[in-house]
């Protein structure tokens, strides 16, 4: 989010970023539900934008404290959500002091995701953000890319990055007219601006873009930089990052589990990438011919009698489900029939089947069937099918053949 500043409120958090606690008076008091809204002559506490979450901490007064749980902008002034005890008054003086561990995350991340777009699109070019989310706890940046993001490009991205952040450069914040803005070149989204300033914050000689967050003043103060996890659909991409302490643990993690994986798989951690690609091949190779085989089986699937009635039943494994529910669509057609067929894969399938003139309760044998495996069923008088744990199929399966006969209608 590129707006510029419209708040009322005189803003200390652009003034200095680094503000931990202030004084300031109360202009207003209201409520909400169980909340207490609260509005400052001045405040440091930072309402979100960017895409960067609020600030919460504490406002103290002379008869009582509030637990700032959210800060947000309405109608042009910052807003603090609290959990208010005993009494806070308008006009009163106030001490105020933010969470400082939960805002220093966010600028620290929030330069971070700055710098980390700025090397992406030098090696991937025409990135286009979507938005930001720069939370505690999760750091995400959202993009569109016409090509594919691979993992090469982007440990080179990373490496810049970090060169980046041990060069400790200048983070600069200045405000410019929204008529400058529109012949400059830095990134900013001009169709989101409401007033007529822009707020653009530069890393010195490296990014500059037009953003309403608060930073860091040095890259330094970001530590080290690592992608965690990458996800996409179509050309739209989530990139989510850690930075400092928690982003070498996260290396760390990762070379114990390559490690352990490479010990496991008997290869070397440099040829992992190699024998899983191979082994997934490998695998696909496999699923194909158990899939052969399965409908090989399937196609020569034979009753077993038990009095009167025909029987076929048999647990198959990654079996597409459709196909074993055609095949009992085809079987119960027979006279006295019964089908009972298991699936293995994520979770157990299982579908039960008769013909229609049989005098059988099934939604009875179901119910019995389904609450063996703890799965949930559905369908009809003659055809129910549904899921459950596949460790359990066998023991259905067996429930229903040595019960069938006491189980009429």
């Amino acid at each position: 989010m590129t707006t510029s500043s419209e708040n009322e409120n005189m803003e200390l958090y652009y003034e200095d970023p680094y503000l931990k606690s202030f004084s300031s008076k109360v202009s207003s008091v209201s409520y909400s539900n169980s909340h207490a809204l609260i509005a400052l002559e001045k405040t440091a506490f930072f309402p979100s934008g960017g895409g960067q979450s609020f600030d919460t901490g504490i406002i103290l007064g002379k008869k009582g404290s509030a637990k700032v749980v959210e800060t947000k902008t309405e109608k042009g002034q910052v807003i603090h959500i609290c959990v208010l005890e005993g009494k806070i008054e308008p006009g009163e003086e106030v001490q105020c002091k933010i969470d400082w561990e939960r805002r220093y995350e966010l600028m620290r991340a929030h330069t971070a995701q700055h710098m980390f777009f700025q090397c992406l699109s030098r090696f991937f070019p025409n990135l286009y953000v979507i938005k930001d989310n720069i939370d505690v706890g999760r750091h995400a940046l959202f993009i569109r890319s016409p090509e594919p993001l691979d993992f090469a490009r982007i440990a080179d991205a990373e490496k810049l990055a970090n060169q980046t952040i041990k060069e400790g450069r200048r983070v600069i914040v200045r405000w410019m007219k929204k008529e400058e803005a529109e012949k400059g070149d830095f990134r900013v989204k001009l169709d989101r601006i409401k007033g007529s300033e822009v707020r653009v914050v530069e890393i010195e000689g490296f990014d500059k873009s037009a953003c309403s967050g608060v930073h860091v003043v040095n890259t330094n103060e970001i530590g080290f930089l690592t992608l965690t996890r990458l996800t996409h659909e179509g050309d739209e991409y989530t990139l989510e990052f850690e930075f400092g302490e928690k982003a070498k643990e996260f290396l760390l993690d990762m070379k114990r589990i390559t490690m352990s994986a490479s010990s496991i798989l008997q290869t070397h951690p440099e040829l992992l990438e190699r024998t899983v690609e191979k082994l997934k091949t490998e695998n696909l190779v496999m699923q194909e011919q158990l899939k052969e085989l399965n409908e090989e089986v399937l196609s020569r699937l034979e009753p077993t009698i038990k009095g009167s009635v025909k029987i076929y039943s048999k647990i198959f494994s990654g079996m597409d489900s459709k196909k074993l529910m055609d095949k009992a669509g085809e079987l119960i057609k027979e006279e006295n029939t019964l089908v009972i067929i298991g699936n293995r894969g994520e979770r157990g399938f299982l579908l039960i089947a008769k013909n229609q003139k049989m005098n059988v309760d099934l939604k009875k044998i179901a119910g019995k069937a389904f609450e063996i495996i703890e799965g949930k069923w559905g369908g009809k008088e003659y055809f129910v099918s549904g899921a459950g744990k596949a460790e359990k199929l066998e023991e259905a399966i067996k429930f229903i053949i040595e019960n069938v006969g006491g189980l009429h209608d």
